[in-house]
């Protein structure tokens, strides 16, 4: 440990890191890309959709003009698109120290008999949560390895790890980017760190739960759903110095439902 630093404090500031954030149009990926760079980070924010991921990145430099904030419009489930993420990360920055992988892809199967789910509603899912994850990993994770060092943050769900109606390929990919996490830990240890996050029911909006939402909150103890700022802390954890002894692990944020 270096003792000139303050651990109580310091640790978890991200002065001089490059954070890449997917998903970061909406919701907590927005909420996470305020928060990395009021930590100090420079961020780039990537989604599929231009205008609103583009109005994100305004807000976020609005609040931080001292940070270098970027856009990639592209779409984490195609192999092309990941590759152009990455190559054009590296146009801007030596290496990216932080990669949050929140962007997800999630089918309709609610009335569908799990014995009888298409090939098709899996492909999109797949390609999304666990290969677009696994090729940001490997593409930015050459760079953190021969560089700085990295941490790489992983968005699980409750459904990858109990049944939840509804939810079997989603939980079902969900559940193997959790083995992703674990392996990625152990063979990409010590110079990058690979961890998990798992929000509960999260909501931009601030308004009441409602439809399969207001459903689920006679299980959340908190009484309430999160809020995308709620996440902050935990991600920053997880990004930061703070976390430099932990990984392979998971961090829930979910009001303490028990799923």
């Amino acid at each position: 440990m270096n003792e000139s630093k303050d651990w109580s404090l310091d640790a978890f500031r991200l002065d001089g890191k490059v954070a890449l954030i997917t998903g970061a149009s909406k919701n907590i990926g927005a909420g996470l890309a305020h928060g990395f760079a009021t930590a100090g980070a420079d961020v780039i924010l990537v989604a599929r959709g231009e205008e609103r991921l583009k109005a994100v990145a305004e807000s976020v430099q609005e609040s931080n003009p001292e940070r270098r904030i970027e856009t990639i419009t592209a779409d984490v489930g195609v192999a092309a698109d990941v590759a152009r993420i990455i190559e054009t990360s590296h146009n801007w920055f030596p290496q990216v120290h932080i990669l949050v992988n929140n962007a997800y892809a999630r089918v309709e199967q609610s009335n569908m008999n799990i014995l009888e789910i298409p090939d098709e509603c899996w492909i999109d899912p797949i390609n999304v949560n666990i290969l677009g994850p696994y090729r940001l990993s490997c593409g930015l994770g050459q760079k953190m390895m021969a560089g700085d060092g990295g941490s790489i943050i992983n968005m699980l769900t409750g459904s990858a790890f109990l049944p939840t109606p509804g939810t079997t390929v989603y939980g079902s990919t969900k559940a193997a980017l959790w083995m992703l996490t674990r392996c990625l830990a152990v063979d990409c240890a010590p110079k990058i760190r690979v961890n998990a996050l798992a929000p509960g029911i999260v909501s931009e909006t601030g308004l009441p739960a409602t439809g399969p939402a207001k459903a689920v909150l006679p299980t959340v103890p908190m009484g309430r759903i999160g809020r995308p700022e709620e996440m902050i802390g935990a991600a920053i954890y997880l990004a930061s110095d703070a976390a430099s002894y932990t990984t392979g692990e998971i961090i829930f944020c979910n009001g303490g439902r028990p799923y």
